[in-house]
């Protein structure tokens, strides 16, 4: 039975396990948006460094874009105010080339000016180069770079004559003009390129001269014909994996590309998923964590609670038993003198005398049992020490056979090694008679019932088993709880099973219910071998 001190002590620890459990509770959930944000900011950070560095190269491109139409438009204006000259407009070829020679050498990077019949792409006058038909140059399309014929590489600029029908004056411009705009955005190692429509190399800050004029790889080729601007992954003539930021000009179709080192983008988005993944998955463990322990702190209410509706049966079983142990002690008072009267009677009969001696003996027993009872209601301490089994057996034996009724065949064995336990006598008297009253219950006064003792290592087992129905399975597990009884409401108390446990435990030892061997049910108690110093943590079923 616990005492005042230890159930005020068992319900500060449970006030004290539930503010801390809801302490914990609380600090999962706060966890949770906490590293929701962590991560967020850390993904926003990330985001940033690589948006950061694909805006720079698409920055770097525009730039080198811009460039390039700068100088285009003012190439194409210059072309344009000689498409307009007198000297064009009346066919005067040799005047036209004299004037196309000036407008060379004024204009930066032009090699030579042609005017070209478009029909037949035959060169009808040229100034700046050298003399000779170049079917390469008079067939190309504006802003093309061609790599090989007279004067070349070089790009492509056309002007019609409007003066002079199915004629255009075509202007040949160094592709070096437009490598500086190249290596001003490959100033911190990148690679970059200016390509015409076709894919051609209009300038390049690796491996210029040669690759001008020349295709670019394939990835750039498929950026060419998407047109507008954007972002693609590929590899360089020279092995770079890379990403690239590419613009495309409205003017002339050409587009800039910067080439990125690929893990300046792909470093960001790998730590990128890795924050998001976990991210999402501490937030998982913590909400897992938070339930898990919330699903632990719910057992453990539950635990508490059962041990607080243990402790409050307890405390009822004490008044019950204090009760009823003060009242039956009374009754025996009476009974026990009444009985020592009758034997001291010399007149009584001899038969008389035998039945009171019998009959006081037993009240006696009772006597002591009440008071047993009452210690238990009292949480008296019974005092424990060796108790002789078999004497014990001996003794108790006849009023077991009593208490169960003709019906039950009683056999008692007593292995002579199991001799001496460490127990309170009384109490586990009483115990062993518990245990055969329920067997007597269970097998309905018919049947057979067993008791009998044997040594196990330090440990010596008192086993009671009957040849009824067994134990329901369901049962098992509250079969010692206080007031449980699979008995009908009017035939049980449930107190007996739970004196038995307490009885055990108090000696240092235990108690186990078993299967028996053909039906039944067994009940061992389990004590130490008087003077062996072991406790009950060592017992097992």
């Amino acid at each position: 039975m616990p005492t005042d001190a230890g159930e005020r002590q068992l319900k500060r620890r449970i006030r004290i396990g539930s503010r801390g459990r809801l302490l914990i509770i609380i600090g999962g959930i706060l966890l949770m948006p906490a590293i929701l944000l962590l991560s967020w900011a850390l993904v926003l950070g990330l985001s940033r460094a690589q948006s950061s560095v694909e805006n720079g190269a698409l920055v770097r491109a525009e730039t080198m874009r811009n460039a390039a139409d700068n100088q285009l438009a003012v190439d194409l204006g210059a072309l344009r105010t000689f498409a307009t000259s007198t000297a064009l407009a009346q066919r005067n070829w040799e005047a036209a080339a004299t004037r196309a020679s000036t407008v060379v050498e004024v204009n930066p990077g032009w090699k030579a000016v042609l005017v070209v019949r478009r029909s037949t792409g035959e060169v009808v006058m040229r100034a700046g180069a050298a003399d000779g038909p170049d079917p390469a140059v008079s067939g190309a399309a504006p802003f093309d770079v061609v790599r090989d014929g007279t004067g070349c590489p070089c790009v492509v600029l056309r002007q019609p004559i409007a003066a002079t029908p199915d004629h255009d004056v075509v202007a040949l411009i160094d592709p070096g003009t437009f490598q500086p705009m190249a290596m001003a955005a490959a100033d911190d190692g990148r690679v970059t390129a200016l390509v015409d429509a076709e894919g051609r190399f209009v300038a390049r800050s690796l491996d210029y001269p040669a690759r001008v004029g020349r295709p670019a790889t394939q990835y750039v080729r498929s950026a060419v014909q998407r047109g507008g601007k954007g972002f693609y992954r590929g590899r360089t003539y020279e092995g770079l994996e890379n990403y690239t930021a590419y613009v495309t000009s409205d003017l002339s179709g050409w587009s800039a590309h910067v080439a990125v080192n690929r893990k300046l983008i792909d470093s960001p988005r790998f730590w990128l998923f890795f924050v998001i993944v976990g991210g999402a998955w501490l937030a998982l463990m913590a909400a897992g964590g938070v339930l898990v322990y919330g699903l632990i702190d719910l057992n453990a209410r539950r635990q508490a609670d059962a041990r607080m509706l243990r402790l409050q049966k307890s405390e009822a079983i004490g008044q019950f038993a204090s009760g009823v142990a003060h009242d039956f002690n009374n009754l025996l008072t009476v009974v026990i003198g009444n009985l020592e009267q009758i034997r001291s009677d010399a007149q009584a009969a001899p038969d008389i005398t035998r039945r009171a001696g019998m009959a006081l003996e037993a009240a006696q027993r009772g006597a002591r049992l009440s008071n047993q009872l009452l210690g238990f209601a009292r949480d008296g301490h019974a005092d424990a020490g060796p108790v002789d089994v078999i004497e014990l057996l001996n003794d108790v034996s006849e009023l077991v056979r009593q208490s169960v009724g003709g019906g039950v065949a009683v056999t008692v064995r007593a292995d002579p090694h199991a001799n001496l336990a460490h127990a309170n006598r009384d109490q586990l008297e009483l115990a062993i008679l518990n245990l055969a009253l329920n067997a007597r219950d269970a097998m309905a006064g018919q049947g057979s019932l067993t008791v009998e003792t044997s040594l196990q290592g330090r440990w010596v087992e008192i086993a009671v088993e009957d040849s009824g129905p067994g134990v329901p399975a369901e049962a098992r597990g509250r079969l010692f709880d206080p007031f449980f009884t699979t008995k009908p409401e009017d035939q049980g108390t449930g107190l007996g099973l739970a004196q038995v446990q307490d009885m055990a435990t108090r000696a240092g030892g235990d108690v186990r219910v078993e299967d028996a061997v053909g039906g039944g049910a067994r009940f061992v108690i389990v004590l130490p071998v008087a003077g062996s110093g072991q406790t009950a943590s060592a017992v097992t079923d």
